[in-house]
């Protein structure tokens, strides 16, 4: 049977994440790795009550680095101290997750260990409704930006594969929106996802929990939010040209090449280093190149049928036309052109 790890990042927790750990020795002994985040004196006794757990290794931030910092210094160490496991499961410390939900899930990474194994909350049933919401927003967030279709994509409970730990070493991201960029590099690096449903638990609303609705939100979105920006920068570029190049005469087409060529190699260097992380080189270029000019003229035929019969300004109807094709775009230099995520 495959060899998994318990990995659970904790900061200022309760005697409940003590409590967790001792009923999980109990039925599984697989070894648990803790992280204290930098929860300071106050929360010494209670991580030492931790690591009197048999099998149970604790290690400590100096200061509070974040969620994701924490995970990333546990998965390290098991990478470095346990080279031969099939991946490790990480859970909350908040007691958000039944212990009966964290076996399920170390089971299905046992029997799948080369898949993505996902904790999916019913979230029809009473939930806070800050988290009703988010998860809501996110869902369909995730389908446009990433493609991928989870039911659950704010869950702290997964089951992680080996190679999947690696990759999410490289993750620059500390706090909570480490976990979007995972599931971003696991999509892209063509991992497999499993959901497994498990239960939904929030104690006392969920007033345990570290995470910030605003900021912390901000920072999850932005991550997934990257592509829009990057656009918004090279479109603004592209139209100021366009309106240049048309206002002294050029020809739609004309002006539209032009504007597209000005503004190409500024977007391909925010595509390839900001959005899809990708190690791209010249034939990648190239073909980002081709594309973006046969787009162009597309584009092109579409405002010049708009201008002519339907909108008076040329500047309108280039407007209308990219924001109807963003979509294709988006998803053709997602899903062809940038395919390949950086493992740097």
């Amino acid at each position: 049977m495959s060899k998994i790890i318990f990995l659970i990042p904790s900061y200022q927790p309760t005697v409940v994440s003590c409590e967790l750990l001792e009923e999980l020795r109990k039925t599984d002994p697989a070894p648990i790795v803790v992280v204290d985040d930098g929860s300071g004196p106050t929360y010494r006794e209670l991580f030492q009550r931790a690591s009197r757990v048999p099998g149970t290794t604790v290690l400590t931030n100096a200061i509070n680095l974040g969620k994701g910092a924490a995970l990333k210094h546990g998965m390290n160490h098991v990478l470095v101290n346990h080279p031969d496991c099939a991946g490790v499961v990480t859970a909350d410390a908040d007691g958000q997750h039944a212990v009966s939900d964290i076996l399920k899930i170390a089971n299905e990474l046992r029997a799948h260990p080369a898949e993505a194994i996902f904790g999916s909350r019913d979230f029809k049933r009473d939930v806070p409704l800050r988290s009703k919401i988010g998860n809501t927003i996110s869902r369909y967030i995730y389908r446009f930006l990433i493609g991928l279709n989870l039911s659950d994509t704010q869950t702290g409970l997964r089951g992680i594969p080996h190679r999947l730990m690696e990759f999410s070493l490289g993750i620059r991201s500390n706090r909570y929106e480490f976990e979007t960029e995972q599931i971003i590099a696991a999509k892209t690096a063509r991992f497999k996802f499993k959901e497994v449903p498990i239960q939904t638990v929030y104690i006392d609303d969920n007033s345990g929990s570290h995470f910030n609705p605003i900021l912390d939100s901000f920072r999850i979105y932005f991550v997934l939010l990257r592509y829009a920006l990057s656009s918004i920068a090279t479109a603004l570029t592209d139209l100021l040209v366009f309106y240049i190049l048309t206002a002294n005469g050029m020809s739609v087409l004309s002006a539209n090449m032009s504007a597209r060529a000005f503004a190409l190699w500024i977007q391909f260097m925010l595509l390839k280093k900001y959005v899809f992380k990708s190690k791209a080189g010249l034939s990648i270029f190239a073909a980002y190149v081709a594309y973006v000019f046969f787009s162009g003229y597309v584009s092109s035929v579409m405002q010049a049928q708009f201008a002519g019969h339907l909108l008076n300004s040329p500047l309108l109807a280039k407007i209308v036309v990219e924001l109807v094709i963003w979509i294709v775009n988006f998803m053709f230099l997602r899903d062809i052109i940038f395919r390949k995520w950086s493992e740097a």
